[in-house]
């Protein structure tokens, strides 16, 4: 049996709609999140992207290898195969990410049963390709699938704009249609979705309001027998909440997202409610998606006029913690 988890984006540090307590609150809530995720028996795939960044805080890596170390001595039978994701790349060949150097530590003690993917491996549940440097060599790596039942990676599907960032992979429906493996497995987008032969089970862990914007919820993947079945691992229903400005209320929801239309006059009145609804409460991140619409009759003048009117400095006081406006203050 094999479990498949992808995208925790551990070390994971949000700005929007944060603030100091909810952002280091988040960043310990993805751990835990992620150590109950992990399997009571059989083998682990993580498919990319277990950190957020080249570099995480250090606390956070050696949590992460705490818990997997736990993991694997709890389960002696059990393989771990640890892929790359283009958020655990390093910008530079002379400098070792935080996902490199804990697969050094890993395969320090578990040399046997910790499988280090940078590179396209075949393994006894299918074969994987992980994040390549750039678009070119992920091409002919899918391109050189051998015939299997599971192929895993970490890119885009058919997304021509990811096509050309070697940031961000892509793969074609031609390729789809082209490889020779039976059925594949996706991971780095953030939305479940099914197409053809390819599964996508999305992440499995919010870490913003975006991974809550499509209706279904968040599942991981297991395959047994030769069969993959997705498993629900956390209900949007109760991670997410969207409501107008004009209207808000409290909410368990640990995501939220305000929304709704404001008229240019009401701008002001709108960031103030935002902030103020921030403030109060318990939401790991209350985000503002609220639309501004410009006045009546206003041309491109008008607007720069009123940029250069507005008072940042009040802006940022409604948002920012006291001790975050002291330095701000201290720089201007």
């Amino acid at each position: 049996m094999l479990t498949i988890l992808n995208d925790i984006h551990a070390g994971a540090i949000r700005s929007a709609g944060t603030t100091p307590a909810t952002r280091q609150t988040l960043r310990e809530l993805i751990l835990i999140q992620f150590s109950n995720l992990l399997p009571e028996q059989g083998d682990l795939l993580i498919g990319g992207d277990l950190f957020d960044a080249t570099h995480i805080p250090a606390s956070d890596l050696f949590v992460t290898y705490d818990m997997l170390t736990h993991w694997l001595r709890s389960h002696p039978n059990s393989y771990l195969y640890n892929s790359r994701g283009n958020h655990d790349c390093a910008s530079s060949s002379n400098v070792m990410s935080s996902f490199d150097l804990l697969g050094k530590l890993l395969t320090m003690h578990f040399p046997d049963r910790y499988v280090h993917i940078d590179k396209p491996t075949a393994t006894p549940h299918g074969y994987v390709i992980p994040h390549m440097p750039n678009q070119v060599l992920f091409d002919d790596a899918v391109a050189a699938v051998p015939e299997c039942d599971f192929l895993f990676v970490h890119c885009n599907i058919s997304n021509n704009f990811a096509a050309q960032s070697d940031h961000s992979l892509n793969l074609s429906l031609d390729q789809i249609a082209a490889c020779k493996a039976r059925q594949i497995v996706c991971a780095h987008e953030h939305h479940g979705r099914t197409l053809g032969k390819v599964i996508i089970p999305g992440n499995q862990i919010p870490t913003s309001v975006s991974d809550l914007l499509s209706p279904g919820d968040k599942q991981y993947a297991v395959i047994q027998d030769g069969k993959l079945t997705l498993h629900t691992c956390a209900r949007r229903a109760d991670e997410f909440a969207e409501m107008p400005w004009s209207d808000l209320k409290p909410s368990d929801a640990p995501f939220i997202r305000i929304s709704g239309e404001a008229a240019a006059a009401q701008a002001s009145e709108a960031l103030a409610a935002v902030a103020a609804y921030r403030r109060t409460s318990e939401a790991l991140v209350v985000a503002n998606a609220v639309k501004v619409q410009a006045a009546e009759g206003a041309d491109f003048e008008d607007a720069v006029a009123d940029m250069k009117g507005y008072d940042v400095m009040s802006m940022l006081r409604e948002v920012l913690e006291p001790n975050e406006v002291k330095i701000l203050e201290g720089l201007t």
